[in-house]
């Protein structure tokens, strides 16, 4: 965050500051990516203590780690009313010489109090009351003009927009799917978006999406291009395949480690300087492309003398009405050097955007950006869902070869004595696996079934979710804790259920137990989800919307389901069998509530295994068998699947 890296240069490389931290202190700086939970038990002592929590967090603790004092962001000296952490580290260190004992209470009072708020959890029955409400709630705080929630500064928040999606679809709600659509578009045109070289930044700081923090973040990409490809499936409007396209062919071209797992991110800075590495002047411009075609780029994309940002321009399209028409024209800046609107874009003028190729290269000349090159497990398990799921609506192999390389990167290199790590960095593997990647990479397992139908990766998400239910799971009140039971044992142990700007483990592993639930009809997992669901309704009482990933499996059994079961008989891997599986995953992606199973003569046995009542589906000696059941009433099994496209 801004204010982390201000007290960074501030205070941390302060040599006054370090010399009472090292003199008084035993100091430790945690990575929240890859101790969440060690940020969460410490955010809710801060929220505790203050009413509020926030970044930078500061916490004086017992060596007992035993917390006693907590704030967020401090000046080096007093200023403004706040006080400084020079002050605040000398006057701390001297009550803990003289007034231990009192600290210690006060520690003791703190750590009481954290343990009382998890007997006040409370459980409630799942109700489509709380859907149409969390609807209401984002309608109430929507930016009709220009897309979002509230004001500045804007987080794009997918899964706000892919509830929106769902809830329109399922309610028939064509304002639910218009406010989602806005802010996509908007998104889109705007600064956030990198025109030059694909992907989103982290947010926008001002109301209408032009000027970005222009850090560029994994995890936000990844649930972006499910939003646009959700629209995608929704609409067929073309635009939203490009956008996800591009987000893709960002990350494959910056963020792709060479043995396929996926980078965190990339700063905001160069040469220490923010944004100094997206933004032109019209000079620049000139320069580059030469006078008419430099002329011509800044027009369609908001180039101007005064600039938009400090002098300089952020290259946009909110005042371009054109702005579906250049989405849709050939672009890619990679080393393939072609056109990455596939299957979703028709080609516009037949070649590729060579100005957007030369001032990417002008870019990469001017400045470097600092790339956080962390190989995170739930990061990339996102990465994986979003390039499945991309592989299946655009019909682009390539996208889903992408989540295949991952998942493997992963089960290469970030597992250890049968259970899951964190993160991966230069060989190295570290971190005991946390809710959030057990989660995350059990539906990233189920998200590569949905769209190849290999019972492996079924498979290995059930053997994946049984440790996350035995290590995770509160049996007694229902709810997931962040940290496993035999993990490192922190003062409590928390639970999360809001989805921020990532859905929390909680939300991730009820969609997690749904899946399971409805593909193997294994009343395990039945139980089990029932249990988080009525913890998932009674945390998300009263503010629903700020719950929206959990939504999307509280409508999945709030809503009536589609089974389809599809029989194929044996036989080589024939074009036809290809196409089928093809348009089988599109459906599995993209209609609302269906499920979708493949039985094969050679899958049969694992999959009777698996999924017992597959055991009643025998296979044909030619051609197929589609059985559809749609919420408690099953059709005759059919030939073609063209007869169920419109039950589907």
């Amino acid at each position: 965050c801004h204010w982390c890296h201000v007290m960074e240069r501030e205070s941390f490389e302060n040599e006054v500051i370090a010399e009472i931290l090292n003199r008084e202190y035993v100091c430790v700086k945690v990575d929240r990516e890859e101790r969440p939970d060690v940020d969460s038990v410490y955010m809710s002592v801060c929220q505790a203590m203050n009413g509020q929590g926030g970044w930078p967090l500061t916490i004086i603790m017992t060596p007992d780690c035993r917390p006693f004092f907590s704030g967020t962001y401090f000046p080096p000296r007093a200023r403004y009313g706040r006080p400084g952490l020079e002050e605040l580290l000398t006057a701390a260190a001297g009550q803990w010489k003289v007034k231990k004992e009192k600290l210690l209470d006060q520690a003791g009072q703190i750590e009481k109090y954290l343990k009382s708020q998890e007997r006040t959890e409370r459980q409630a029955e799942p109700e489509l009351g709380a859907v149409h409400q969390a609807f209401r709630q984002l309608a109430d705080c929507f930016d009709s003009k220009n897309g979002g929630f509230g004001s500045a500064p804007k987080f794009p928040a997918p899964h706000n927009l892919i509830f929106l999606m769902e809830y329109g679809a399922r309610e028939k709600r064509p304002e639910a799917l218009a406010m989602a659509e806005k802010t996509l578009v908007q998104m889109y045109r705007g600064g956030i978006f990198d025109h030059i070289g694909g992907g989103f930044s982290r947010y926008s700081t001002d109301g209408q999406w032009l000027v970005p923090h222009f850090e560029k973040m994994l995890y936000d990409n990844s649930l972006l291009v499910m939003a646009y490809i959700k629209a995608y499936g929704s609409t067929g409007r073309k635009m939203y395949g490009c956008v996800a396209e591009k987000i893709l062919e960002y990350v494959r071209r910056e963020l792709t480690d060479s043995q396929g797992g996926f980078y965190c991110g990339q700063d905001a800075d160069s040469d220490g300087v923010e944004g100094k590495y997206y933004v032109f002047t019209r000079e620049e411009i000139r320069e580059v492309l030469g006078e008419k075609a430099g002329r011509d780029f800044c027009r369609q994309y908001g180039i101007t003398g005064h600039g938009n940002f400090e002098g300089r321009s952020i290259p946009n399209l909110l005042e371009n009405d054109n702005y579906e028409e250049i989405c849709e024209e050939p672009w890619g800046n990679g080393d393939h050097g072609g056109n990455i609107c596939h299957g979703a874009c028709d080609t516009i003028g037949g070649r590729e955007n060579e100005e957007c190729r030369k001032l990417y290269q002008y870019r990469l000349d001017r400045a470097r950006l600092h790339k956080d090159d962390k190989i995170l497990v739930s990061w990339n398990s996102w990465m994986i869902c979003a390039c499945a799921m991309a592989g299946a609506v655009l019909g682009e192999e390539q996208y889903v070869d992408m989540a295949v390389r991952a998942d493997a990167f992963i089960k290469s290199h970030l597992v250890k004595n049968g259970r899951l790590m964190v993160r991966y960095r230069d060989g190295d593997a570290a971190g005991e696996g946390k809710l959030d990647d057990y989660a995350c990479y059990s539906l990233a397992l189920l998200e590569l079934y949905r769209v190849t139908f290999r019972v492996d990766y079924l498979k290995r998400a059930a053997a994946w979710a049984e440790i996350m239910t035995e290590q995770f799971f509160d049996r007694e009140r229902g709810g997931f804790y962040l940290y496993a039971k035999d993990g490192e044992q922190l003062i409590v142990r928390t639970k999360e259920t809001y989805d921020g700007a990532m859905p929390s483990g909680n939300s991730v592993a009820a969609q997690v137990l749904y899946r399971l639930t409805r593909i193997t009809g294994d009343v395990t997992w039945q139980k089990v989800l029932e249990k988080q669901l009525c913890y998932l309704a009674g945390a998300m009482d009263g503010y629903p919307s700020g719950h929206s990933y959990g939504l999307l499996t509280m409508m999945d059994v709030l809503y009536p389901a589609k089974e389809l079961v599809c029989t194929l008989s044996s036989g080589p891997d024939t074009e036809r069998r290809r196409k089928l599986a093809a348009q089988l995953a599109n459906l599995a992606v993209t209609a609302e509530g269906l499920t979708v199973v493949v039985k094969t003569e050679e899958n049969a046995r694992e999959m009777e295994r698996l999924i017992p009542y597959t055991k009643d589906y025998p296979v044909p000696d030619t051609g197929e068998l589609f059985y559809l059941c749609v919420g408690h009433e099953c059709m005759q099994p059919v030939p073609q699947l063209e007869q169920l496209i419109e039950k589907l």
